[in-house]
């Protein structure tokens, strides 16, 4: 997996490309941590090329939401796959997150609750 990031403002554009399974879980939480480390708890997470999603790099996604909001901040989802929603509906997620169609919807809710 590979994981871009890019500050827009005061939001942080992860962009995520590969599969998120055992072999990546530790650079997903490596970025996560980066971003709690400074400070920036408004993310947009970027699944365009995101082809799988174990269940265990969906705890690790869940785990650090509750991580985010619990410093005020919330994670947007952003191309979601049809496989990827089915897990997230699977396990009963799918209620904890925004999901939209464009990183450019998900920037500009942040910027309507600024």
């Amino acid at each position: 997996m590979k994981i871009e990031r890019s500050d827009v403002g005061s939001v942080t554009v992860l962009r995520l490309s590969g599969d998120i399974n055992e072999d990546a879980i530790d650079e997903l939480r490596e970025a996560f941590v980066e971003c709690l480390n400074a400070k920036r708890v408004k993310l947009v997470m970027n699944f365009s090329d995101v082809r799988f999603v174990s269940y265990m790099g969906l705890g690790v996604i869940v785990e650090r939401l509750r991580k985010i909001r619990a410093h005020h901040g919330d994670i947007k989802l952003v191309g979601i796959n049809l496989y990827i929603e089915r897990l997230f509906r699977m396990v009963g997620v799918t209620g904890l997150f925004d999901i939209f169609d464009s990183e450019g919807q998900a920037l500009g809710v942040f910027k309507e609750a600024a």
